[in-house]
């Protein structure tokens, strides 16, 4: 187990070098178990030759459990470094993360689910921004070995460095084909449509849409005793509009530890 913890904190801290954005990952509404913790870090990395923001970087590391069979919990600690990568990351923002499982798995048509976020800022000076809350409905449907989830979030600026009013109305998308556990594909969509009754043209709107590899590892099963599992996602999405990044690299690692 010791083993384990330190090659997932090598690799945290090397992905953490690594330019990111960490939004763009999938939130599952029937992904809660109870008697696990959970460490997961999340990262993208812009690449875009076209504007001031390739190489900006951001970044996750979460911890997380089920509360109940319901309700599923985390902390997270958010980092930022600049594009072009001459200042070190900081952290930025304090989150506790919610997700609420509203039906059972294959009790409805679909698998449904709520979400809620609280981000605290903690950055100052110039780097300094807003408070924000983060809610919306999960969506999950499995067709054949195919499985559909559609993310459909809100999210409103708090306090005095609000950049924006109202609400801010973003979406993902995946498409994943159950090949096999270890490694299946997916196609994934990531857009912001920008402030409800503001909303700018389209090519002015962030959309991103790619393949992505997932994998699932019982680590059991490979001799390591009580290690529980590993996930990861990694994936490279295309820039679908003027206002997007031309290529964002995505990743997603989390282990799960029974306890």
């Amino acid at each position: 187990m010791t083993c384990l913890l330190r090659a997932f904190a090598a690799a945290l801290t090397l992905l953490a070098a690594f330019p990111a954005r960490a939004d763009y990952h999938i939130v599952y509404p029937n992904e809660i178990d109870l008697g696990e913790l959970e460490i997961e870090h999340n990262g993208d990395a812009q690449f875009d030759r076209r504007t001031a923001n390739s190489g900006a970087t951001s970044y996750t590391i979460e911890f997380g459990t089920g509360l109940t069979t319901w309700w599923h919990s985390e902390i997270e600690f958010g980092f930022d470094r600049a594009p072009g990568g001459q200042e070190p990351s900081l952290l930025s923002q304090l989150v506790t993360e919610n997700t609420f499982e509203l039906t059972e798995p294959g009790e409805a048509f679909f698998d449904s689910g709520f979400y809620f976020e609280y981000g605290q800022t903690v950055a100052r000076g110039r780097n300094a921004a807003a408070n924000e809350i983060t809610f919306g409905p999960l969506v999950s449907k499995d067709i054949g070995r195919t499985t559909h989830t559609l993310n459909l979030f809100f999210t409103r600026q708090l306090g005095p460095d609000q950049t924006s009013q109202g609400l801010d109305i973003s979406y993902a998308w995946q498409s994943r084909w159950n090949l096999w556990a270890p490694l299946s594909p997916a196609i994934e969509i990531y857009g912001d449509a920008g402030t409800l009754g503001g909303m700018p043209r389209f090519s002015r709107q962030q959309l991103l849409t790619g393949p992505v590899a997932i994998g699932s590892l019982n680590l059991n099963a490979l001799g390591l005793g009580r290690a529980g599992r590993l996930k990861y996602e990694l994936g490279w999405l295309f820039g679908a509009t003027q206002a997007t990044a031309t290529g964002t690299l995505r990743w997603r690692a989390e282990v799960e530890i029974p306890f």
